[in-house]
């Protein structure tokens, strides 16, 4: 089985979240279930130090009256046995950032996404490698479906090729006008509700999803709420009528690069079967490292972008409440939306011996927050899989968090009768059940063994990638055998 990866992100590359952390380990697992899996990924400008060896062949895509021409590279670097082809246009993709820079989104979106999902089906033409299945994920890549199905309408021969479109965060669509779905080069019959048009505008990921042979979103549970008028984002019909191709595969970890046994970011290991020691001296650490003096009260973390969705708005609003019948304390680190980081930073001054905050992203940083806490909080609105959550309990951090997408799916709550609970999950996105929840986790960390045992039953849950990886190659073979 040959499968193409198509994504706008691929971690360590060129990512600014979860996407390109999935597209940077799941190929791993996947070539190790015997899939013969490569990715294309645009060349950005953060990626072109990089050892990468250009390919003679040209793509070209006709654009109005011009073509626009690109080449593909090849990462020349032993470290990486995934073959990583890299979609050459300085025009188009040597930029500030990979959606937008300080002005907002680029205007051009609409014509990178087609230029790169265009590229993903000629890719034959200049590799020699014919891939069975194009797995596009998210809305940049979403039009790959349309055009394979474009070209496979032109060419209608047996054992045609299929499409996979994975859903990272269905929030993010990519939304634009008509004249520029006929900059696309897309058949016109496309433009319709069963296609890229959506409210009479451009929808790409809706014509994906439209277009694609399978559907799958990142968790079981977001793959139900994706489905509701709630959660849906206004595609809930759209995604409804696909709902016996739609399947929920969770997300793993690349568990050797989160291994807190011998990550060389965390001031000491931390063994999974007996954590508490080297908790203890990571929390220590972290404590000193923000001028924070108090060892024998639980510590809550949180490494989060400040936006809506991850609901850290409800935290502030709860903040008052929990420092005043808690002696917890916390450590935030995140970035985003201003008006957030202001009232954090006005909290970090109001209360410079509970709280401590770092406005921005410190990778290793992070993972000491995760090394050294003693809980975690992840109060998000809607969460597709979330990965934080995984890597904390990776490292010992009880999670604290909204019973949502893959939270609900990878953390065990708390109950009365619970016997085998790894964290806390509350249902409404408010901020009376979190203080509740953050009340209870601080009660329950006073009973050192209650604790002990819940902290050590979360080290040792596994998050790899083995087993999504089986349930992607068993999607393949279903996409192989459709007709």
């Amino acid at each position: 089985m040959k499968v193409l990866f198509v994504s706008p992100e691929i971690s360590p590359f060129a990512r600014t979240g979860g996407l390109g952390e999935v597209v940077g380990s799941l190929p791993f697992a996947l070539k190790r279930a015997g899939i013969d899996v490569r990715v294309l990924c645009p060349r950005h400008r953060c990626c072109k130090s990089l050892p990468i060896r250009i390919l003679k062949k040209e793509i070209t895509f006709k654009h109005k009256s011009k073509d626009i021409t690109s080449k593909l590279g090849v990462l020349n670097d032993k470290k990486y046995p995934i073959p990583i082809y890299f979609l050459i246009n300085d025009h188009l993709f040597d930029r500030e950032d990979i959606y937008a820079d300080q002005n907002g989104n680029y205007p051009d979106n609409s014509l990178r996404a087609f230029v790169l999902s265009h590229a993903a089906c000629e890719l034959e033409k200049v590799t020699r490698w014919k891939p069975d299945i194009l797995h596009a994920h998210d809305w940049m890549a979403a039009p790959t479906c349309g055009y394979l199905n474009a070209k496979q309408e032109k060419i209608n021969k047996p054992n045609p090729q299929g499409s996979l479109l994975t859903i990272h965060n269905l929030e993010h669509q990519g939304v634009f006008t008509h004249e520029d779905f006929l900059e696309s080069g897309l058949p016109l019959k496309y433009w319709a509700m069963d296609g890229f048009e959506h409210h009479g505008r451009l929808n790409l990921l809706k014509g994906g999803i439209q277009h694609a042979d399978k559907i799958s979103t990142v968790s079981p549970t977001y793959a139900k709420e994706i489905r509701t008028v709630e959660n849906g984002q206004n595609l809930e019909e759209c995604l409804r009528f696909r709902g016996a191709d739609l399947v929920g595969i969770l997300n793993g970890i690349d568990e050797e690069a989160w291994d807190p046994l011998t990550d060389a970011s965390i001031p000491h290991p931390i063994s999974p079967s007996a954590p508490s020691m080297g908790k203890k001296k990571c929390k220590e650490s972290i404590l000193k490292e923000f001028k924070l003096s108090f060892p024998n009260k639980p510590l809550l973390g949180d490494v989060s972008r400040l936006y809506e969705q991850k609901g850290l708005d409800l935290l502030l609003s709860a903040l008052p409440e929990i420092l005043k019948s808690t002696d917890a304390t916390f450590i935030i680190l995140g970035s985003g939306a201003e008006d957030q980081e202001n009232r954090f930073l006005d909290m970090a001054k109001t209360y410079p011996e509970k709280i401590a905050v770092k406005i921005g992203f410190d990778d290793a940083l992070a993972r000491r927050i995760f090394a050294g806490s003693d809980f975690f909080l992840m109060p998000s609105r809607f969460e597709p899989c979330g990965l934080a959550q995984q890597y904390a309990m990776r490292y010992g951090s009880v999670p604290i968090a909204r019973k949502t997408g893959g939270l609900a799916d990878t953390i065990r709550p708390r109950t009365d009768e619970s016997k085998d609970h790894t964290g806390y999950l509350f249902d409404k996105a408010d901020k009376i059940p979190l203080t509740h929840a953050i009340k209870q986790a601080c009660d329950d960390w006073r009973s050192e063994e209650f604790y002990s045992e819940m902290q050590t039953r979360t080290m040792q849950i596994s998050c790899s990638w083995e087993l999504a990886a089986q349930k992607y190659a068993q999607l393949y073979n279903w996409i192989s055998a459709k007709d």
